[in-house]
């Protein structure tokens, strides 16, 4: 008969682990939401997945057991925070926005990125049609830009060994005033994160795959490729704990009927798509706890299914990048129209970064588009070939340019759409 306990790994979750954890709900080893005194639950607007405004003070805590490279049993803490609040699709942001970095042949260089936000809003499948959904996505990335993660127990691949972790995920080095501008956003990357992209041997998450999932069986989902990365079989849990406190099921105890029937459902789903198996000791999903201080309760357990992939073909990455749609920079090129009111060819596109390099062609791609929204008429010739011709003469950055940056850096909080805990908390940085 099974006591419900934590697995010894021996070795962190790879991949996307650190984050992943941070943002699921806690798991019934963790200390209750209740007992902690950052937490505060606010409504649940989704009775299926809790929300992630969780306190006033906007911090997000969560405290795991893991065993130390001295086989040692200890408590770490995780604590996320987020001055201007989260949503779950903030991070849905994230992981996209991570899976891309991954996917690229190498992070970037200067720890900087410029992704407009259509081209954004491909890589990680939200909407970006009209001012209203661009004003959503600039505020989502605006808001991502002040969190921060920290951790007590963050494995070092290299080091073999726990450290302390503190870091930030993006900074925010230019994004136009315009909310429909077709100016490309400017993000500078936390070098702690890249270096995780960088050393992470293998990305244990399928995007792709997220994002055709409901939003429970996302949960689900996450937590499994957590779970059992590594091994066949998953943890095992409490399992009206785990409906509460990892897919956010509503807590109300007149309701545990009702979630033991959604739990089977949700895992009945997970099934038929190939995420998890019944484990077969058990005959199934779910078992009585004869022992323990869990005694009397049902215990949760799962076998890995075939989606949850342990690695994915090297090649993967690769293929992806080298798609003329999926390369950033072309997408920022392709705004500018010629004679004949086209975009520049991709073979011609290709031709250019070879002879200038990306470095130049994104320094004038940035100006030559302002210059299409706030000086469309200045053109002597078409868009294509002012860009060639800066880029020929590698012209300097014209001063009216300069001004608009300045005026954008000044007004950072303008257009930013808050969610509803932020405008509560920090109403005064959003003027109206």
């Amino acid at each position: 008969m099974p006591e419900a306990s934590e697995k010894r790994h021996g070795t962190a979750y790879a991949g996307l682990d650190f984050i992943k954890a941070a943002f699921c709900p806690l798991d019934f080893k963790s200390q209750p939401l209740s007992e902690h005194p950052s937490f505060q639950l606010l409504g649940k607007r989704d009775e299926a997945i809790s929300e992630l405004e969780v306190g006033s003070a906007l911090h997000y805590p969560r405290q795991f057991l893991y065993t130390d490279q001295h086989g040692h049993r200890k408590t770490g803490t995780q604590l996320v925070s987020a001055s201007f609040g989260l949503s779950p699709v903030d991070f849905d942001l994230f992981l996209g926005l991570f899976t891309y970095l991954k996917r690229l042949h190498e992070p970037p260089a200067d720890g900087r990125s410029f992704l407009t936000l259509d081209f954004l809003a491909r890589q990680v499948g939200l909407p970006a049609e009209g001012q209203a959904q661009y004003q959503r996505l600039r505020s989502r990335i605006f808001r991502f830009s002040y969190v921060k993660f920290m951790s007590s127990a963050f494995w070092h691949p290299g080091e073999q060994r726990y450290v302390i972790k503190n870091f930030g995920f993006w900074n925010l080095a230019s994004m136009a005033r315009m909310t429909e501008s077709r100016r490309p956003v400017e993000f500078e990357w936390d070098p702690s994160l890249l270096k995780i992209v960088k050393d992470s041997a293998i990305l244990l998450f399928d995007f792709d795959l997220y994002r055709s999932l409901s939003p429970a069986v996302r949960r689900l989902y996450l937590v499994a490729n957590r779970d059992g990365w590594n091994q066949q079989d998953s943890s095992i849990f409490v399992a009206d704990d785990f409906a509460i406190h990892q897919i956010g099921y509503s807590e109300n105890p007149n309701l545990k009927k009702l979630r033991r029937q959604k739990l089977r459902k949700l895992l009945r789903d997970a099934e038929e798509i190939g995420l998890i198996r019944p484990y077969q000791p058990w005959g199934g999903y779910f078992q009585k706890i004869t022992a323990g201080m869990h005694r009397g309760k049902t215990a949760l357990r799962w076998s890995r299914g075939p989606l949850l992939k342990a690695k994915p073909a090297e090649s993967d990455g690769r293929r992806y990048t080298d798609k003329i749609e999926n390369d950033a920079l072309y997408a920022q090129v392709a705004e500018l129209k010629d004679e004949g009111g086209k975009p520049l060819n991709p073979h011609v596109f290709r031709v250019l970064v070879t002879r200038f390099g990306r470095e130049k062609m994104q320094k004038h791609i940035c100006v030559l588009i302002a210059q299409k929204e706030h000086h469309p008429g200045s053109f002597t010739r078409s868009e294509v070939a002012a860009y060639i011709d800066r880029l020929q003469h590698d012209r300097p950055v014209p001063d009216w340019y300069q001004d608009l940056q300045r005026a954008e850096r000044l007004s950072r909080f303008d257009k930013i759409q808050p969610n509803e805990q932020s405008a509560r908390v920090y109403e005064t940085f959003f003027r109206r």
